[in-house]
């Protein structure tokens, strides 16, 4: 627990997202007071909300990065509710892929941590592309590194 007038469980998901976009597979660093067990993924998962689970745990060394700094590409999905032709307004330099699975722009993203999605979806509001958030659905399929031969954003 943090210290201080409201103590917190110390814990951070990487790289954040808006209020809004849901996220299918994510990333947290959860720091322990004392050294935990092997049967820490079947306890925490009898412990989490429905629909939740923690499918594996990894142990850094001490004093490693945060995964929001090695957290390098993220994968989203992005649908217009107007159907615009999207792969239009998703041309940058940090978006290193985008294609089609059916009405869903996929884009994979560099660095997500100074490239949000949601910096995306503010200059489409802010160029009239869209009118808010309530026009587009963003989904977070996956967060980690790019892998080109496998086509997929993997967490190692």
């Amino acid at each position: 627990m943090t210290q201080g007038f409201s103590p917190r469980a110390k814990i951070s998901f990487a790289p954040e997202l808006p209020a809004g976009v849901v996220a299918l597979a994510e990333a947290v660093d959860m720091y322990f007071d004392e050294a935990v067990g092997d049967d820490i993924i079947p306890r925490m998962n009898d412990a989490l909300p429905e629909g939740f689970n923690i499918s594996r745990a990894v142990y850094p060394e001490e004093n490693s990065p945060s995964l929001g700094k090695l957290c390098t590409h993220a994968e989203y999905l992005v649908r217009s509710v107007k159907n615009l032709e999207l792969q239009t307004y998703f041309n940058n330099p940090s978006i290193i892929k985008t294609n089609y699975i059916d009405e869903w722009l996929r884009l994979i993203i560099k660095e997500p941590a100074q490239n949000p999605i949601g910096g995306f979806v503010k200059t489409m509001i802010k160029e009239n592309i869209i009118a808010g958030w309530h026009e587009i659905n963003i989904v977070r399929t996956a967060i980690g590194h790019y892998d080109e031969i496998s086509d997929a954003v993997k967490m190692s």
